[in-house]
């Protein structure tokens, strides 16, 4: 067996994890929380990292990071990964117990929320890890008496950047009542290289889209994402313009060919289509967009009379706003119908911000995206959603294509 495909299998892992983990553990269940895969040796050395949480026969769990090397390379990386680091040579492979994360150190300090809330006093607080990505960032929840808090951390600086953000369009929101609200910011803390906010108000958008009627709030979200694509916001430099999304275009088609073969051919033609039909588009006005933007970044403040809330502002970028609006109807299969109603609210919202052809272009291009992630992150039957989505990918770009925009 591939060593990879036997790192995806857990009953195999199961007893590797047991001959290889300190003390033999009794191991009952091993599921895997997290999966990431490349195919790409020249971009990325490692082809699979992945959280195994453990199940153990004595009704204990234990969570392990793990990350996969090439041609033995993790033996020469075993000496500077701590003493916690332990190695598997079958399956060239490190693992660290949680939270022992290579690239946040900062864990341990986090996690004992004594230490982490020095600065507002030393009330004992419970703490909850909500999110965890290793080696890139996690966000944990604070819970004091009359309080609840939130940290998020990350492997480098950059949430110096996001903290203003929140802090810029939490100064919007309180000058205009369209503009989206946001967790009011607390502090970033350098030490720790954490961004300290409050709760923010509102119930997910994905709770309320479960609902059949969702009233005039596709308007009022078209409003609020507009009005965050009329901030300017000082300090950010990433862009997304054509040339960049011509590129990734390209890529993802490239691993999708390494992925799936079969699909190497069609995946081509969609960039190629990509290309050519970018080339054409009409000319528009970059500005600030989410970067991110899907239903799970929305909230509705009921209380405030169904104000619109956004969240997580690690992905800003300068560039196209139709991105934001395509990632999202990409992203919210199950509820076309709201899709629609937001596309043509945006329309009415930012007419000057809106084209009909940069969105379907732009549909097209997020699809394609879909499609990778399908194997980058080893969804359910993989295979099977990489093919789906490239079909669609292939309806939208195809330049005659009777699709609707939503």
């Amino acid at each position: 067996m591939n060593p990879i495909d036997l790192c995806l299998d857990t009953a195999r892992m199961r007893d590797m994890l047991a001959a290889w983990l300190p003390g033999a553990p009794d191991i009952a269940e091993v599921r895997i929380l997290q999966a990431r895969r490349s195919a790409s040796k020249r971009r990325h050395p490692h082809p699979l990292t992945a959280v195994y949480e453990l199940a153990l026969r004595d009704g204990r769990t234990q969570r392990w990071y793990a990350k996969t090397w090439r041609d033995g390379a993790s033996l020469a990386a075993l000496p500077v990964s701590g003493p916690a680091t332990v190695a598997v040579p079958p399956l060239d492979m490190l693992l660290w117990p949680w939270p022992a994360d290579p690239g946040l150190p900062q864990l341990r300090e986090l996690l004992d929320a004594r230490r982490a809330l020095t600065w507002r006093g030393d009330a004992p607080a419970a703490v909850d890890v909500l999110r965890w990505e290793p080696e890139q960032r996690a966000t944990l929840r604070y819970a004091q008496a009359g309080a609840t808090l939130y940290a998020k951390t990350f492997a480098d600086d950059r949430g110096a950047h996001i903290h203003e953000r929140f802090r810029h369009v939490w100064t919007l929101a309180q000058q205009e009542p369209a503009a989206p609200a946001v967790a009011e910011p607390l502090r970033w803390h350098a030490a720790t290289r954490s961004v300290w906010q409050a709760r923010a108000p509102g119930v997910p958008l994905p709770d309320l889209l479960a609902g059949s009627r969702t009233g005039d709030l596709p308007g009022r979200l078209a409003r609020a994402l507009a009005a965050l694509h009329g901030c300017r916001i000082a300090g950010v430099e990433t862009r997304h313009d054509l040339a960049h999304w011509t590129a990734e275009a390209w890529r993802r088609a490239r691993k999708l060919g390494r992925a799936l073969p079969m699909l190497a051919d069609r995946a081509a033609r969609v960039a190629d289509v990509l290309e050519r039909s970018g080339a054409t588009l009409p000319d528009h006005e970059p500005g600030l967009i989410h970067g991110d933007f899907h239903a799970g970044q929305v909230g509705v403040d009921v209380a405030a009379g169904g104000r619109i809330v956004f969240h997580d502002f690690d992905e800003f970028a300068l560039g196209d706003p139709m991105e934001d609006l395509a990632a999202f109807v990409t992203r919210l299969p199950a509820r076309p119908d709201f899709g629609a109603a937001l596309t043509a609210a945006y329309a009415e919202a930012a007419p000057h911000r809106f084209g009909r052809e940069r969105l379907r272009w732009h549909r097209a291009l997020q699809a394609l995206l879909q499609a990778s992630r399908a194997f980058v992150f080893q969804l359910p039957g993989w295979s099977a959603e990489a093919e789906r989505r490239l079909a669609r990918a292939e309806t939208l770009a195809a330049p005659d294509s009777a699709e609707t925009l939503a």
